[in-house]
């Protein structure tokens, strides 16, 4: 049984540019995802029980992302504007089982919590996610019979933003978890540039070691050095955009 990190990301968007492309310690910041979430899977993915693949659409500036390619690192093209749907297609594609989902927006996102949702699903749970991490760290995933059910009916909706509403909840696992900074505004999330700056200096300061650094390490700089105050103040922004971009995808497919 194979299953997929799939780590979904494009190079469309309008509030930090080709933001998952830009450098820190001269490295693209979505390599540090990829290279953290390989390491943790090392064994698995010698083994050909796990792949580590870019989740993106079919449009060619995304083609850019084949740089990041290695060994157990692949990259998958889809659906353009619906993830969901594009997941479907990749684990079909790709022989797949069960799909850990990532945010590629989530650079530092805990590989801990993805290897929690991995065994979470190989042990039967038909769709699972973390919570209790900041934001930006937690993660989820399903098995691909669930998925497709959950895809059924909504194949030419635009799917981008809270997709997670076409899924039964009630089938849901939670899967608790604790790193440490609880009630302090930590955001692990790329989307603008305070958010860069913040990911920024949380990779410097750890060096060359953040490939294998522990979640909670890295939690711990974050809260130690106060960095998370960099982009704290953005939040509020943020949620306002994410509950406009859902209206207007509701608004969008109900006219289809």
């Amino acid at each position: 049984m194979t299953t997929g990190i799939f780590i979904t990301a494009r190079l469309g968007s309008t509030r930090l540019q080709r933001k998952h492309l830009l450098e820190v310690a001269g490295k693209p910041l979505l390599q540090y995802l990829l290279d953290r979430a390989a390491h943790e899977f090392s064994k698995e993915i010698g083994k050909g029980e796990v792949e580590v693949v870019i989740v993106t659409s079919d449009l060619p500036e995304n083609r850019e992302f084949e740089k990041l390619c290695r060994p157990g690192v692949q990259v998958f093209y889809g659906s353009d504007s619906n993830i969901p749907l594009r997941h479907l297609q990749g684990a079909r594609a790709r022989g797949v089982a069960n799909i850990v989902a990532v945010d590629g927006d989530d650079i530092l996102c805990s590989v801990a919590a993805m290897r929690e949702v991995y065994q979470s699903l190989a042990g039967g749970a038909l769709y699972a996610k973390t919570s209790g991490l900041p934001f930006g760290m937690n993660c989820f995933g399903y098995q691909t019979g669930f998925l497709e059910q959950g895809v059924n009916g909504h194949q030419g909706e635009t799917l981008e933003t809270g997709w997670g509403r076409i899924f039964d909840e009630a089938r849901l696992a939670v899967l608790p978890m604790d790193l440490g900074g609880n009630g302090l505004p930590l955001r692990f999330s790329l989307d603008y540039q305070e958010d860069y700056q913040f990911f920024d200096r949380v990779i410097s300061t750890i060096g060359a070691g953040i490939t294998e650094a522990a979640d909670r390490e890295i939690v711990s700089v974050a809260v130690d050095n106060n960095f998370y105050s960099i982009n704290a103040d953005i939040a509020e922004a943020y949620q306002r955009n994410f509950n406009q971009a859902i209206e207007m995808e509701a608004r969008g497919n109900e006219s289809k």
